[in-house]
Protein backbone atom coordinates (compact mmCIF):
# COMPACT_ATOMS: atom_id res chain seq x y z
CA UNK A 1 0.00 0.00 0.00
CA UNK A 2 1.31 3.69 -0.69
CA UNK A 3 2.75 5.26 2.41
CA UNK A 4 1.22 8.10 1.79
CA UNK A 5 -1.97 6.64 1.89
CA UNK A 6 -1.24 4.59 4.63
CA UNK A 7 -0.65 7.63 6.50
CA UNK A 8 -3.75 9.42 5.29
CA UNK A 9 -5.70 6.36 6.77
CA UNK A 10 -4.46 6.17 10.31
CA UNK A 11 -4.75 10.35 10.39
CA UNK A 12 -8.71 9.61 9.78
CA UNK A 13 -8.72 6.79 12.03
CA UNK A 14 -7.35 8.88 15.05
CA UNK A 15 -9.83 10.33 17.30
CA UNK A 16 -10.04 14.10 18.01
CA UNK A 17 -10.27 14.64 22.03
CA UNK A 18 -13.95 15.55 21.63
CA UNK A 19 -14.79 11.95 20.04
CA UNK A 20 -12.40 10.50 22.98
CA UNK A 21 -14.31 12.07 25.86
CA UNK A 22 -17.80 10.52 24.01
CA UNK A 23 -16.24 7.23 24.17
CA UNK A 24 -14.75 7.37 27.72
CA UNK A 25 -18.23 8.18 29.36
CA UNK A 26 -19.89 5.39 27.03
CA UNK A 27 -17.59 2.52 28.24
CA UNK A 28 -17.62 4.39 31.79
CA UNK A 29 -21.86 4.00 31.43
CA UNK A 30 -21.31 0.29 29.87
CA UNK A 31 -18.38 -0.52 32.65
CA UNK A 32 -21.49 1.02 35.46
CA UNK A 33 -24.35 -1.31 33.76
CA UNK A 34 -22.46 -4.51 34.01
CA UNK A 35 -21.87 -4.01 37.30
CA UNK A 36 -24.85 -3.15 38.37
CA UNK A 37 -26.66 -6.20 37.29
CA UNK A 38 -24.19 -8.58 38.47
CA UNK A 39 -25.04 -7.29 41.90
CA UNK A 40 -28.56 -7.31 41.09
CA UNK A 41 -28.84 -10.99 39.99
CA UNK A 42 -26.39 -12.10 42.92
CA UNK A 43 -29.20 -10.21 45.27
CA UNK A 44 -31.96 -11.95 43.35
CA UNK A 45 -30.28 -15.25 43.40
CA UNK A 46 -28.45 -15.81 46.89
CA UNK A 47 -30.26 -12.62 48.99
CA UNK A 48 -34.09 -12.96 49.55
CA UNK A 49 -35.49 -15.79 51.19
CA UNK A 50 -38.56 -16.95 49.32
CA UNK A 51 -41.33 -19.49 50.80
CA UNK A 52 -44.97 -20.70 49.50
CA UNK A 53 -48.11 -18.21 50.94
CA UNK A 54 -49.12 -20.96 52.88
CA UNK A 55 -45.88 -21.21 55.14
CA UNK A 56 -45.46 -20.08 58.06
CA UNK A 57 -41.34 -20.41 57.74
CA UNK A 58 -40.74 -16.62 57.81
CA UNK A 59 -41.82 -14.94 60.90
CA UNK A 60 -43.21 -11.61 60.96
CA UNK A 61 -41.42 -8.51 62.79
CA UNK A 62 -44.57 -7.61 64.15
CA UNK A 63 -46.77 -10.52 65.14
CA UNK A 64 -45.41 -14.05 65.63
CA UNK A 65 -48.68 -14.89 64.21
CA UNK A 66 -47.79 -13.22 60.57
CA UNK A 67 -45.62 -14.36 58.21
CA UNK A 68 -43.59 -13.02 55.38
CA UNK A 69 -43.36 -14.46 51.99
CA UNK A 70 -39.96 -13.47 51.59
CA UNK A 71 -37.40 -11.38 53.19
CA UNK A 72 -34.12 -9.99 52.35
CA UNK A 73 -31.18 -11.53 53.73
CA UNK A 74 -28.31 -8.79 52.51
CA UNK A 75 -25.67 -9.54 54.65
CA UNK A 76 -23.71 -12.17 52.04
CA UNK A 77 -23.52 -9.08 49.40
CA UNK A 78 -22.50 -6.77 51.78
CA UNK A 79 -19.23 -9.30 52.56
CA UNK A 80 -18.28 -9.61 48.99
CA UNK A 81 -15.52 -6.87 48.17
CA UNK A 82 -16.45 -6.31 44.24
CA UNK A 83 -19.58 -5.11 45.65
CA UNK A 84 -18.88 -3.07 48.64
CA UNK A 85 -16.37 -1.16 45.95
CA UNK A 86 -19.01 -0.79 43.53
CA UNK A 87 -21.83 0.76 45.98
CA UNK A 88 -18.73 2.81 47.70
CA UNK A 89 -18.13 4.09 44.01
CA UNK A 90 -21.27 4.69 43.08
CA UNK A 91 -22.13 6.35 46.52
CA UNK A 92 -19.66 9.11 45.73
CA UNK A 93 -20.57 9.73 42.25
CA UNK A 94 -23.60 10.86 43.81
CA UNK A 95 -22.40 12.58 46.85
CA UNK A 96 -19.12 14.11 46.00
CA UNK A 97 -20.09 17.40 44.91
CA UNK A 98 -23.00 17.39 47.96
CA UNK A 99 -20.19 16.64 50.18
CA UNK A 100 -18.47 19.93 48.53
CA UNK A 101 -21.49 22.35 48.44
CA UNK A 102 -22.37 21.02 52.46
CA UNK A 103 -19.93 18.50 54.00
CA UNK A 104 -21.64 15.64 56.26
CA UNK A 105 -20.37 12.83 58.24
CA UNK A 106 -21.89 9.46 58.12
CA UNK A 107 -23.10 6.57 60.08
CA UNK A 108 -25.39 3.88 60.35
CA UNK A 109 -27.12 1.70 63.15
CA UNK A 110 -25.08 -1.23 64.01
CA UNK A 111 -24.56 -4.38 62.21
CA UNK A 112 -26.05 -4.15 59.15
CA UNK A 113 -24.77 -0.84 57.74
CA UNK A 114 -21.60 -0.91 59.21
CA UNK A 115 -19.75 -3.13 55.83
CA UNK A 116 -21.56 0.07 53.23
CA UNK A 117 -19.95 2.28 55.97
CA UNK A 118 -16.88 0.93 56.17
CA UNK A 119 -16.57 1.12 51.96
CA UNK A 120 -17.79 4.56 52.32
CA UNK A 121 -14.80 5.63 54.27
CA UNK A 122 -12.78 3.35 52.65
CA UNK A 123 -13.71 5.45 48.90
CA UNK A 124 -13.82 8.81 50.41
CA UNK A 125 -10.09 8.91 51.54
CA UNK A 126 -9.13 7.19 48.47
CA UNK A 127 -10.50 10.62 47.09
CA UNK A 128 -9.14 12.68 48.97
CA UNK A 129 -12.28 13.38 51.24
CA UNK A 130 -12.06 14.19 54.82
CA UNK A 131 -15.36 11.68 55.74
CA UNK A 132 -16.07 11.36 59.22
CA UNK A 133 -17.99 8.58 60.25
CA UNK A 134 -19.65 7.02 64.01
CA UNK A 135 -21.95 3.97 64.30
CA UNK A 136 -24.98 3.64 66.51
CA UNK A 137 -25.94 0.79 68.99
CA UNK A 138 -29.85 -0.46 68.83
CA UNK A 139 -29.41 -0.70 72.51
CA UNK A 140 -27.61 0.98 75.50
CA UNK A 141 -24.89 -1.02 75.85
CA UNK A 142 -25.09 -2.84 78.97
CA UNK A 143 -21.90 -2.49 80.84
CA UNK A 144 -19.21 0.14 80.69
CA UNK A 145 -20.08 3.49 80.21
CA UNK A 146 -23.84 2.52 78.85
CA UNK A 147 -23.42 4.13 75.68
CA UNK A 148 -25.33 4.06 72.71
CA UNK A 149 -23.28 5.77 69.96
CA UNK A 150 -19.91 4.00 68.80
CA UNK A 151 -16.97 6.83 68.15
CA UNK A 152 -17.39 10.27 68.30
CA UNK A 153 -19.81 12.39 66.12
CA UNK A 154 -19.12 15.47 64.82
CA UNK A 155 -21.60 18.14 66.28
CA UNK A 156 -21.01 20.43 63.14
CA UNK A 157 -21.97 18.38 60.64
CA UNK A 158 -25.22 16.86 59.92
CA UNK A 159 -25.39 13.25 59.56
CA UNK A 160 -26.66 10.95 56.53
CA UNK A 161 -27.92 7.59 57.28
CA UNK A 162 -26.62 4.65 55.96
CA UNK A 163 -27.35 1.26 55.68
CA UNK A 164 -28.37 -1.93 53.31
CA UNK A 165 -32.01 -1.18 53.25
CA UNK A 166 -35.08 0.77 54.38
CA UNK A 167 -38.58 2.09 53.79
CA UNK A 168 -40.98 4.70 55.61
CA UNK A 169 -41.78 2.16 57.89
CA UNK A 170 -38.46 0.77 58.17
CA UNK A 171 -37.62 0.48 62.46
CA UNK A 172 -33.66 1.10 62.10
CA UNK A 173 -34.12 4.33 60.25
CA UNK A 174 -36.71 5.89 62.86
CA UNK A 175 -34.07 4.67 66.15
CA UNK A 176 -31.98 6.36 64.40
CA UNK A 177 -33.63 9.96 63.88
CA UNK A 178 -34.48 9.26 67.85
CA UNK A 179 -30.97 8.96 68.87
CA UNK A 180 -30.06 11.78 66.74
CA UNK A 181 -32.77 13.96 68.18
CA UNK A 182 -31.47 12.90 71.91
CA UNK A 183 -28.20 13.66 71.49
CA UNK A 184 -28.89 16.83 69.32
CA UNK A 185 -27.58 16.03 66.61
CA UNK A 186 -28.75 17.02 63.10
CA UNK A 187 -30.20 14.91 59.91
CA UNK A 188 -29.04 15.20 56.47
CA UNK A 189 -32.06 15.74 53.84
CA UNK A 190 -30.39 12.75 52.00
CA UNK A 191 -29.72 9.10 52.80
CA UNK A 192 -28.08 6.38 51.18
CA UNK A 193 -29.04 2.66 51.11
CA UNK A 194 -28.12 -0.18 48.65
CA UNK A 195 -31.79 -1.02 48.22
CA UNK A 196 -34.91 0.82 48.76
CA UNK A 197 -37.97 -1.50 50.23
CA UNK A 198 -40.44 -0.14 47.91
CA UNK A 199 -41.79 -0.18 44.09
CA UNK A 200 -39.83 2.35 42.14
CA UNK A 201 -42.88 4.90 41.71
CA UNK A 202 -43.65 4.95 45.96
CA UNK A 203 -42.60 8.23 47.33
CA UNK A 204 -39.26 8.30 47.93
CA UNK A 205 -39.21 11.18 50.91
CA UNK A 206 -39.54 10.53 54.75
CA UNK A 207 -41.32 13.29 56.45
CA UNK A 208 -39.32 13.64 60.05
CA UNK A 209 -39.18 16.74 62.55
CA UNK A 210 -35.69 17.75 61.24
CA UNK A 211 -36.98 18.10 57.66
CA UNK A 212 -38.13 15.83 54.57
CA UNK A 213 -35.14 13.06 53.77
CA UNK A 214 -34.71 11.74 50.43
CA UNK A 215 -33.88 7.61 50.12
CA UNK A 216 -31.11 7.63 47.23
CA UNK A 217 -30.52 3.79 46.73
CA UNK A 218 -28.99 1.64 43.53
CA UNK A 219 -32.12 -0.54 43.85
CA UNK A 220 -35.74 -1.16 44.52
CA UNK A 221 -37.76 -3.79 44.71
CA UNK A 222 -38.93 -3.61 40.64
CA UNK A 223 -35.48 -5.24 40.56
CA UNK A 224 -36.19 -8.62 42.04
CA UNK A 225 -38.34 -11.01 41.62
CA UNK A 226 -39.77 -10.91 45.10
CA UNK A 227 -42.23 -14.12 45.31
CA UNK A 228 -41.55 -17.60 45.10
CA UNK A 229 -43.55 -17.92 42.45
CA UNK A 230 -42.71 -14.83 40.67
CA UNK A 231 -38.34 -16.17 40.90
CA UNK A 232 -39.13 -19.38 39.43
CA UNK A 233 -41.34 -18.21 36.16
CA UNK A 234 -38.09 -16.29 35.90
CA UNK A 235 -35.91 -19.49 36.72
CA UNK A 236 -34.72 -19.39 32.97
CA UNK A 237 -32.94 -16.04 33.86
CA UNK A 238 -28.90 -16.71 33.55
CA UNK A 239 -27.31 -17.38 37.41
CA UNK A 240 -24.69 -15.05 38.25
CA UNK A 241 -21.74 -16.63 39.60
CA UNK A 242 -19.00 -14.59 42.18
CA UNK A 243 -16.08 -15.58 44.34
CA UNK A 244 -16.51 -19.34 43.11
CA UNK A 245 -20.61 -19.07 43.89
CA UNK A 246 -23.45 -20.20 41.91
Amino acid sequence: MNENLELAIKGRRKKNPAQEAVDAVHDEKQKTAAQWEAIRAFINHRCIHRVPPASKEIISLDSPQQYYEWQFYLREVCLEPGALAVISEQFWKGNAARFKEKPFQVACVEQAGSYILTSILLGGAARGIPIHAFTVRKDYKAYGIGNIIEGRPDYRLPVMFIDDLTSPTHNTFWHFVRVLKRFKLTLYPWLFVLVRKQRRNEPRELVTSFGNVMIESLYCLDDFNMTLSDYQRNAGEKKQSQNGGG
